[in-house]
């Protein structure tokens, strides 16, 4: 290879590489909000969401950006998994727009002028556009297209120089030894340019210049799938649970996919040149391969029916952390609703384990040294959430025809559910209080911080309300004499000039705060309490 010929096929893949560039940010900046909000609205049901993947990135030409905001949606808790596995579906369907911009224009039409046209007017419609963010990433997306045919231009001269190179190598053998070697050449450009799309452009302007066998360029066309999926790998490295599930979900899908074009690579091809014969009477081998990238995309979209809820399934079981754990029901399941008393046990033991582990978070919160309180919000919703489904199984578990005793039972449970959210709710605001000077700290607020941690022992006010239920009322009085000590201490330092009225005020808040917590893990364990005794249930594991 000569150095001419290689200058112009680097300088061709960094121009195809640029306009993707600025084609992706620019349609990103001109479509404002609007991206977003398609994500956060359209993809409510599969095929919604396999249409929004799909235009987004045929807008933006860029299914690695799509799987990235995919990713950040599920993080956010915007979108589900099952969402976000059909929304990338989509996005990869999405990609075959560039093979067909590649095929169609970028190699068929001289647009060398024309791309220079869309760069010099787009960068200067960029200029002009100043403060208007929409009409500057119009602009910049122009721009981004013309670099990006011109790319294509730069790839096709260096292809066509490289012809008589290729002639020479010993591709003529197309068996399963050499698909698979094609299948990692595809894979491991992808991952180098980290676009599927620049890897897309490369083979088909290669095989527009002919010298690969079609097998072999088919099977290039199947790694860069399997190569795209290196983006989500990579976002999802120290990721969050949810990110690696949809990471997961990604390679699974894309490998799966690959795996099944392989088996079905003769067929395929033959499918993909009578296609392309519709399309193109000359037939082109760049557009066949476009037909081929659609068809392997519609097969893996296909095949996505069959298997997404056993995928989904199975990636909610993989990279469970302790906390997503924590929110998730141990013992309810419908079908012990079948028989009401093994239903009310198995709402005994999930509360036994919700209501002690939820109120010890509290108690955490409530225990921490003045400026120190760190509240944890993914523990936080991970009991709000399984609270949420145990007030869900209890409306089941109303529906059925239970014994009178436990109906009555059953708003009480609720009720001690609803105790528990407020706590946490109460600790968010406890979080949010301004940082204090340790010197502010006084022993009447240390006997509150005391009392109240006392209140927040579930645990161990279970065991006073059977064997000295006396001892419970004693902590409630001692809870109350602690929060008026306290609350008289810090009207009267105020009053005297002692302490700052902002201080004060933050630390009667605080004071509060504690005393309200505590109060809800009161009221909590009376409430279970009083249905364990009515219905001789176990409210601990």
């Amino acid at each position: 290879m000569t150095p001419a010929l290689f200058n112009n096929l680097i300088g061709g893949l960094g121009l195809f590489l640029l306009g993707m560039w600025l084609m992706t940010d620019g349609l990103k900046l001109a479509a404002g909000e609007a991206l977003q909000a398609i994500l956060e609205r359209w993809t409510r049901t599969p095929p919604r969401a396999f249409s929004s993947g799909f235009l987004i990135t045929a807008l933006v030409q860029s299914s690695s950006a799509m799987t990235v905001a995919t990713i950040g949606f599920v993080n956010a808790g915007l979108m589900s998994l099952g969402q976000a596995i059909w929304v990338i579906v989509g996005a990869n369907a999405g990609t075959t727009m560039t093979s067909w911009l590649v095929a169609l224009v970028g190699i068929k039409v001289d647009i060398g002028a024309f791309a220079m046209l869309l760069i010099g007017g787009g960068m200067l419609g960029r200029i002009a556009a100043g403060s208007r963010a929409r009409l500057a990433g119009a602009a910049q997306a122009a721009s981004g297209f013309g670099a990006f045919f011109l790319g294509i231009a730069a790839l096709q001269s260096a292809f066509a120089g490289l012809t008589p190179y290729m002639a020479e190598l010993p591709v003529t053998n197309t068996g399963a030894g050499a698909l698979l070697v094609s299948v990692f050449i595809g894979f491991m450009m992808t991952v180098f340019t980290q676009s599927s799309s620049a890897a897309m452009a490369i083979i088909l302007t290669a095989s527009a210049a002919g010298g690969i066998p079609l097998p072999l360029a088919a099977a290039v066309v199947i790694g860069t799938n399997v190569g795209t999926t290196s983006t989500a790998v990579l976002a999802a490295i120290h990721a969050t649970p949810a990110a690696r599930r949809v990471a997961a979900g990604h390679v699974v899908f894309n490998t799966l996919a690959a795996a099944v074009a392989l088996i079905a690579l003769p067929a395929l091809i033959g499918a993909s040149k009578l296609v392309a014969g519709w399309i193109d009477a000359d037939g082109g081998m760049a557009t066949v391969l476009a037909v081929f990238h659609t068809l392997f995309k519609v097969i893996g979209a296909l095949a996505m029916i069959l298997i997404y809820r056993q995928l989904v399934a199975w990636l909610e079981g993989r990279f469970v952390s302790r906390i997503e754990d924590l929110g998730r029901p141990r013992y309810l399941d419908d079908t012990v609703l079948q028989v009401p008393a093994i239903g009310m046990r198995s709402l005994a033991l999930e509360l036994g384990r919700l209501m002690p582990e939820g109120f010890g978070e509290v108690r955490r919160i409530v225990a921490a040294p003045t400026g120190q309180v760190t509240p944890n919000p993914a523990a936080a919703s991970a009991y709000l959430r399984l609270s949420q489904e145990v007030r869900q199984f209890i409306a089941k578990l109303g529906a059925t025809r239970l014994p009178a005793d436990m109906t009555q039972a059953l708003p009480s449970l609720i009720r001690a559910t609803q105790h528990l959210d407020e706590a946490l709710i109460a600790c968010e605001t406890l979080g949010a209080l301004p940082a204090l000077d340790p010197g502010t700290d006084h022993p009447t607020a240390r006997d509150l911080q005391r009392a109240a941690c006392e209140c927040l022992d579930l645990g161990a006010l279970a065991a006073m309300e059977l064997d000295h239920p006396e001892l419970l009322e004693e902590r409630t009085r001692r809870l109350e004499l602690a929060y008026e000590a306290e609350k008289d201490r810090l009207l009267a330092a105020a009053a005297s000039g002692n302490l700052p009225v902002l201080v004060m005020e933050t630390l009667l808040e605080r004071a509060q705060l504690w005393r309200r917590c505590a109060s809800l893990a009161l009221k909590a364990q009376r409430r279970l309490g009083s249905v364990a005794a009515i219905n001789d249930l176990a409210v601990s594991d």
